[in-house]
């Protein structure tokens, strides 16, 4: 009995041990970034390019107050689609950074951060370490999305988004569509006047 206890010793000390903590996988086949009710009756689709000064601008006037007073209460559904253009050097590299974020849940925060970096630059070049220390700051695991970066792991997401802009007739950016049809608006009022009204609806 002895001798069979020895034996089963160390299976015993292994199976009691601190269990082996489990890495979270990452997928690099992601869809786009879905926030809100999925049952709303709006349903907003915003293609934007984070260096564009046009997106800018909408997000710091519209953008914010439109996902707090209408997204994280559930009246709306909105899908962020990314939409490079090919002028904007920092364009891809943005978007390909921003969805490692989505990947960890993080979307979001790191597209406020990225927003207000570009805004900062003013076109000027913005590097991958930059990106990091941006996703490092939101809770990021920054060697992961280095090599996300390195790897171009969201490429074909992005290519994705992008034929999806161009089936819908997109021809610049930031490009707004309310169930479907293209927003036309000329103020902030006038653009949460369209989105109340469609709650009505």
């Amino acid at each position: 009995m002895k001798k069979l206890f020895l034996f089963l010793l160390p299976f015993l000390l292994l199976s009691c041990g601190e269990p082996t903590p489990v890495v979270p996988q990452v997928s690099k086949n992601i869809e786009s970034a879905v926030f809100g009710a999925p049952s709303s009756k709006v349903q907003l689709t915003i293609f934007a390019d984070y260096e564009c000064p046009a997106c800018i601008y909408f997000e710091k006037t519209i953008g914010e107050e439109l996902y707090e007073k209408y997204v994280k209460t559930n009246k709306i559904s909105i899908t962020y689609k990314n939409f490079p253009l090919t002028q904007h050097q920092n364009a891809e590299h943005d978007a390909l950074a921003a969805l490692y974020a989505l990947s960890q849940g993080k979307y979001w925060e790191f597209s406020l951060e990225m927003y207000n970096l570009e805004d900062q630059k003013k076109g000027d070049r913005v590097t991958d370490e930059e990106r990091v220390a941006l996703g490092k700051k939101i809770g990021l695991d920054s060697v992961e999305m280095q090599k996300s970066l390195d790897e171009g792991w969201y490429l074909n997401q992005i290519a994705k988004e992008k034929r999806e802009g161009e089936a819908m007739g997109l021809v610049g950016t930031p490009s707004i569509y309310l169930n479907g049809n293209i927003m036309k608006f000329k103020s902030k009022e006038e653009f949460f006047g369209m989105i109340e009204a469609a709650l009505k609806m």
